[in-house]
């Protein structure tokens, strides 16, 4: 997703997940398949080299569950720095977060 109007429509309802250091958004699209967004903020990783380690692995995290999320539009949030934290720990987060919003009982 590149436009606001695509980020505040996610934004303003859907599924939510969160975990220690993310936050995630999802509601269904009418083009069929998954898009995300993310939201890497300086306050949350003042560090560029860790922002972009957050959308890389996210983006990988991403394509790999492509299949089980159909049509979402997916918003995903730093919440706090991953500085401290291991590759391996980041991605089992962002997986579990990602399914958190598939769950039929998340809103």
């Amino acid at each position: 997703m590149t436009r606001a109007e695509q980020f505040e429509a996610v934004l303003a309802g859907g599924r939510r997940s969160g975990s220690r250091c993310f936050l995630a958004r999802a509601i269904p699209n009418e083009c069929g398949d998954p898009r995300l967004g993310l939201i890497v903020g300086r306050k949350a990783a003042p560090r560029a080299v860790d922002r972009n380690r957050v959308k890389r692995l996210t983006r990988i995290v991403f394509q790999r569950m492509g299949a089980e999320l159909g049509a979402l539009d997916v918003v995903v949030q730093l919440r706090g720095s991953p500085r401290s934290r291991e590759n391996a720990d980041l991605f089992k987060e962002l997986e579990a977060l990602l399914r958190g919003l598939l769950a039929p009982d998340h809103k």
